[in-house]
């Protein structure tokens, strides 16, 4: 008997041998997986809570890194969105006043485009909030491109939208910093 055909023979065995063990393992696995879950939902029962609520703190639990993460980038969007700091970063005193006004309108629209996902870890209030103070900054941008003549440059476009600013009681991004901050202190404190 040659040596291919022996382990020929002891393969076709053993293989069946060790399909067979390979399942009851994993068949044991899962029953002691499903017994310990059962036990777990048993205890939690006998002290009176819920799998729901027990689930429902769990998911708090992880949920809310993600919602400390969303108010950091919405408070960063409203700080690069604000008036004074948009005019800072993005200002190039040579490019006409019309130029720059659609530069500052671009840049807000690809911030917020970029944060739109952040809506679903904050209150519908704290966007709707967010949302509003963007709408507010483009007022403010497009009433002072309508105060400065054809010829202006961006230094004029930049005056008049401080000047705009300056008549504010609060920036409308404060505003909304302010409630996010608000919101994730609450949300904190009821943790």
């Amino acid at each position: 008997m040659s040596t291919a055909h022996l382990i020929t023979k002891i393969l076709l065995f053993a293989l069946p041998s060790i399909a067979l063990v390979a399942a009851v393992y994993i068949f044991t696995n899962k029953w002691y997986e499903i017994q310990k879950a059962k036990l777990k939902i048993g205890n939690l029962k006998t002290k009176g809570v819920t799998p729901e609520a027990s689930d429902r703190g769990s998911i708090k639990k992880h949920f809310f890194p993600l919602q400390v993460d969303a108010t950091q980038r919405m408070v960063l969007f409203l700080e690069r969105i604000s008036p004074n700091n948009l005019i800072m970063r993005l200002n190039n005193p040579g490019l006409p006043a019309r130029a720059f006004q659609q530069k500052l309108l671009e840049n807000i629209r690809s911030e917020y485009e970029h944060n739109l996902a952040q809506q679903i870890f904050i209150s519908a209030e704290a966007w709707n909030i967010t949302k509003q103070s963007k709408e507010e900054v483009v007022k403010i941008i497009n009433m002072a491109g309508t105060k400065v003549n054809d010829t202006a440059l961006a230094n004029d476009l930049s005056r008049a939208v401080l000047e705009i600013t300056a008549q504010l009681e609060k920036q409308p991004t404060d505003i909304a910093i302010n409630y996010l901050k608000a919101e994730l202190n609450n949300s904190l404190n009821n943790s």
